[in-house]
This record gives C-alpha cells, sequence and structure tokens, in this order.
C-alpha cells in the first residue's frame, strides 16, 4: 500500500506544469560549464547571456506563471482584480497581488520560491466585497538563482539557493541583496514586505547628497522595516574590516529577531557585491559560483565581470588567509580575524544554511 501511495503521488505531481523561477538568459547562464575549465578570471562568459537583443528585456526579473482570464462583469463594476497564491490549497498564510488596472485580463506571477508547489486563484473584486472567480489552478516550480521583482527597485535577488561545501544549500527568502530602495512604490512595499517578508534594510550608502540626492532615517519600506546606514567601501577587505562587521553582526541580530534582511548600495554591485562575497564565503559557496553571483549584475545592465579589478583582487586576498584546502575556512579565518566570534559564526551558518551540523 505504500508503494502504490508513493506512485500515486509522484504521478500526480508529474502532472503538473512545472515552471522554472529562471529567465531563459539566467537558464543558459548557469548552464554555461567554461568556468570549471578556465580558472583565469580574464575568461567571462556572462555577456554571452546578458543581451537584451537576444533574450529580451528586464532580465534581472525572475521568470514566472502566466495567468490569462476573462472577465464576468463589467470594467466598471469591478474595484480590482486579486491574484491570490499560496502552498496551501485553502489559501493560508497566501501573498497577493492585484492587476494595474480592472481591465487587465493577464498577469506574470513571479517571485516564486523553487521547488515549491503552488496554488492560485483569480478573483474580480466587486463593489461590497463580492468577488467572482475566474480562474484557479496548480503548478510547481524548479530553478536556483532566485531574481526577485520589487516596482521601483532593480537587480534585487535572494542568495538562497547556492550549494556549499558543507552538503547543504543557503535558505532562501532570509537575506536578500538589491540596488536602491529610495524610488520603490507602493505596489513594490507591497511585494518586499508584506509578500517576501522582508523587515530590515541595511544601506552600505556614504552621506553624500550627491549620492542620493537626500538624507534617509528610515527605511523607504515603511516605518515597521528595521534600517540603519553603515557606509562601506568596495573590495577593501583590509581597510574596511570594521565596518563588515558591522554589517554582519546587524544581520544577525535583525535574523535572530525573525527579519529577513535586504542590504544595498546604489546600484547593487560593488560594496553590495563585496559584502554578499564575504557572506557568501562564509556559508561556503565555491569559487565558481562566488562569480556566477558577482556577475548576476550583468543582466541588469551593469557591467561587473567576474575579471574587474576591485573583484579579482578579493579572491586572492582571502585565499592567502589559509588554509589552502578549504576556502570556507579561509572566509571563516578572515571574519574571525576581523572581530567575529566563533559563536557568532557558527549561528550564521546554522540560521542560513539548510541542516547544517557543525
Amino acid at each position: 500500500m505504500t508503494i502504490l501511495f508513493s506512485l500515486q503521488v509522484v504521478l500526480a505531481q508529474d502532472d503538473i506544469e512545472v515552471v522554472n523561477i529562471e529567465n531563459e538568459a539566467v537558464q543558459a547562464y548557469m548552464q554555461d560549464s567554461c568556468y570549471f575549465l578556465y580558472e583565469s578570471y580574464d575568461t567571462s562568459v556572462v555577456m554571452l547571456y546578458a543581451d537584451k537583443e537576444l533574450y529580451g528585456p528586464k532580465l534581472d526579473w525572475p521568470a514566472g506563471k502566466e495567468l490569462r482570464w476573462k472577465r464576468k462583469a463589467a470594467v466598471d463594476e469591478i474595484e480590482e482584480i486579486r491574484i491570490t497564491v499560496g502552498n496551501r490549497p485553502d489559501y493560508r498564510y497566501a501573498a497577493t497581488h492585484t492587476t494595474s488596472s480592472a481591465s487587465d485580463e493577464s498577469y506574470v506571477i513571479r517571485n516564486l520560491f523553487p521547488r515549491k508547489t503552488y496554488y492560485y486563484k483569480v478573483e474580480e473584486v466587486l463593489s461590497g466585497s463580492q468577488a467572482n472567480l475566474l480562474q484557479e489552478g496548480v503548478f510547481r516550480t524548479i530553478g536556483l538563482v532566485r531574481m526577485i521583482s520589487v516596482e521601483g527597485a532593480s537587480n534585487v535577488r535572494d542568495i538562497g539557493g547556492w550549494p556549499t561545501s558543507f552538503g547543504c544549500p543557503i535558505r532562501y527568502g532570509l537575506l536578500y541583496r538589491s540596488g536602491n530602495l529610495d524610488e520603490v512604490t507602493e505596489r513594490g512595499i507591497h511585494d518586499f514586505v508584506d509578500n517576501l517578508g522582508v523587515g530590515a534594510e541595511l544601506d552600505l550608502r556614504g552621506l553624500e547628497r550627491s549620492e542620493r540626492g537626500k538624507s534617509l532615517d528610515a527605511s523607504p519600506l515603511g516605518e515597521d522595516v528595521s534600517y540603519i546606514q553603515i557606509p562601506n567601501d568596495s573590495y577593501a577587505l583590509s581597510s574596511q574590516s570594521d565596518n563588515y562587521v558591522r554589517d554582519l553582526r546587524w544581520i544577525l541580530q535583525q535574523l535572530r529577531d525573525g527579519q529577513s534582511v535586504d542590504w544595498h548600495c546604489a546600484v547593487g554591485c560593488d560594496r553590495c557585491g563585496t559584502l554578499s562575497f564575504l557572506i557568501e564565503g562564509l556559508l561556503g559557496v565555491s569559487e565558481v559560483d562566488l562569480c556566477r553571483d558577482y556577475e548576476l549584475s550583468c543582466f541588469r545592465g551593469h557591467k561587473r565581470y567576474r575579471s574587474h579589478q576591485g573583484f579579482g583582487k578579493m579572491m586572492p586576498y582571502i585565499k592567502r588567509i589559509g588554509p589552502d584546502d578549504d576556502l570556507a575556512q579561509c572566509f571563516y579565518n578572515y571574519w574571525k580575524a576581523s572581530g567575529m566570534t566563533d559563536e557568532e559564526l557558527i549561528e550564521l551558518r546554522e540560521i542560513l544554511l539548510e541542516d547544517f551540523t557543525p
């Protein structure tokens, strides 16, 4: 009976539509094995795929599930078109989205987690909270790189999913990196805060008015979002180590408080990329995948290749710390020498890695 039941479950899963969260350009980039064959940082393939003429616009957006429907009521009777998406058929803990217009008859569900089954329904909401069901269904997701679409922001992605030397991947949904959030819209705030659960923002920029035009003392995501500004420099692993420790300790405290964290600089490449490099390295991400993640900013149009002078000097610096045969331990030793404690570093790994055993 157990065997039959398991087989029925597998067959049922095979019948469900599969959606890859990676857009076609990112899929092709991730499947290219060049970096395993050529170790020189002078070799880069990312621009073969970060090509809008070949793959289309918005390459820093995830792929998603496209929905199409026909309205039942007249447009002037519809207050909104609501899409509800969740991992349970009863839609408990589900995310909600609305179309930009009551006349819309299509929508793409984005910002999905991989390896999940999703249930969705589309409703036209009329006055008095009456709603007509227009469509419902189920699908499941695959993929690794979880780019995020946030209206008014760019170059946003979840650092979860990367495999590590510990044999367990980084958890999704806890750490995000992005460009600045100063122009995020109400719809973007709803997606980032309400649907994705981001509750803390680390701003790595300086105070110069020329950089962001205004001084912030709170997050544009709302007063309930924890906010701190710790100005960082790019790629300066030696001179900026004190600031990186401040960053990491603040992130750890937010995680302890149950908050997901987004960090950013101006466009999400250099200062943001440096901190991402140091955190992902601590978590055991391989050298190849550290390069891949750094180069993913090219899909937004920012030319950040692994041959970039700043990025190219960080890996030799970390490797010189030693030991020669354990890159994750090199990063651990960097953080330890910078002032983090063993207890803090192990706690970070326990929080951020799935099924991690120290």
